[in-house]
């Protein structure tokens, strides 16, 4: 008994409107994947498959426009996926021109003629072509849907629905690419100011030490040395040549750091916040690291940490004359393992020591002091007192739990 046909449209409207449910959900995901994904080639994937499911189709890919004006089929689904996927199309294919036009196009393939269709797609039946949103006025390509030969045919729904979703997907591929491409401007930008800071930092300070080895080689070359100020004088060399090695030890680890490291690291936490504040206090912090930090210190211990590198550095640019700021964060190992962030700088008008104040409590100086606090340690801050400027001090234990982590 065939149905009525009242029977059959409300069929045909029910399937098109779950046609229309299963692409917004398709647009939806790729939308939430452009918030999240650092590859390109990850959001082009998700776009192929999810317009696939969303159309019911049995093929979908991807024709994509490379430099030099050629078009390759990058990302491929479903049937014959292997066949099609990374076969050139010419120019004057017209999967190519719905990506310069901008202008869906449905066809059969057995219909087509000879020039028109690209032999990738001449072993299927049914196919719609939908373009993506372009980027910068050029063509990123276009999305092709297909069915095998005797399966359903589209019709211009299919067409539209397709267009809308593949001008979602050619804004996503764009921010993404976008988004990669900043990524590696700030990576360009770190590199940067890593050889920034063996400049102006670190050789300067082997340049300073090899000064003070030339001098002390002449006093003890002439009459009557002082061995003792000899000896202190080679001490301080001694610790010149140890922070340098120490610094460059931290150049190395930032340098060897993955994305998915640096985004947890410690370490790679402080460098950023010391690399901000130089925005405010017009030159580079020193930085430096003693002992492992990142095996022994926990997540929440680390954000307390970096906070108090923040709030520190902070307070160090309202000093008057500052022109070096010295940091240290240091891992002591042992029967009582702490971790100590130590600032120091040469301003010309240090601060007094500070002392809890009601008043002030809500202030940087008082975080700092609370912080320390919370982690049972402890927190000093006033006039350096073997040199000029202003010394921080903040240190907390470290818990047996994460002393004892392994690395």
């Amino acid at each position: 008994m065939s149905e009525s046909p009242e029977i059959a449209a409300l069929r045909a409207d029910l399937a098109a409107a779950r046609r229309r449910e299963s692409w917004l959900s398709a647009a939806t995901d790729v939308i939430t994947l452009m918030l999240l994904a650092e590859d390109p080639h990850e959001v082009l994937v998700l776009v192929a498959e999810r317009a696939r499911e969303a159309s019911g189709a049995d093929h979908c890919s991807l024709l994509l426009h490379h430099e030099g004006g050629t078009w390759r089929v990058d990302v491929a689904t479903g049937l014959a996926a292997d066949e099609v996927r990374g076969a050139r199309v010419e120019p004057h294919r017209r999967s190519v021109e719905v990506a310069l036009t901008g202008r869906a196009f449905v066809m059969e393939a057995g219909d087509a003629e000879p020039e028109e269709l690209a032999p990738p797609y001449r072993r299927f039946g049914a196919l719609v072509y939908a373009a993506l949103a372009q980027r910068d006025d050029r063509p990123i390509g276009t999305l092709v849907l297909a069915n095998a030969p005797g399966r359903r045919t589209f019709d211009d729904e299919d067409a539209r629905l397709a267009t809308a979703f593949a001008h979602q997907a050619g804004l996503a591929l764009a921010l993404t690419e976008a988004r990669a491409a900043e990524d590696r401007l700030a990576v360009y930008a770190d590199r940067e100011r890593i050889a920034r800071d063996l400049h102006d930092l670190t050789i300067q300070r082997i340049f300073a030490a090899g000064l003070s080895l030339q001098t002390l080689r002449r006093r003890l070359t002439g009459p009557g040395p002082d061995l003792p100020a000899a000896a202190d004088r080679l001490d301080s060399v001694m610790d010149e040549l140890d922070a340098a090695i120490a610094e460059i030890r931290t150049t190395i680890f930032d340098l060897q750091l993955s994305a998915d490291q640096e985004a947890t690291s410690t370490r790679a936490r402080v460098l950023r916040e010391a690399s901000r504040a130089a925005r405010v206090l017009g030159f580079e912090p020193s930085v430096r690291f003693t002992g492992p930090l990142d095996s022994l210190v926990t997540a929440g211990t680390g954000a307390h940490l970096v906070a108090a590198v923040r709030e520190t550095l902070a307070n160090t640019a309202k000093h008057a004359g500052a022109t070096r700021v010295e940091v240290v964060v240091t891992v002591e190992t042992g029967p009582a393992t702490t971790l100590t962030l130590d600032v120091h700088d040469d301003g010309s008008a240090p601060m007094p020591a500070w002392e809890p104040n009601p008043r002030t409590a809500a202030q940087g100086l008082a975080n700092l002091a609370a912080r320390a606090d919370e982690l049972g340690g402890s927190f000093h801050a006033g006039p350096a007192e073997d040199a000029e400027g202003t010394r921080v001090v903040w240190r907390v234990p470290l818990a047996p739990a994460a002393a004892h982590r392994p690395q």
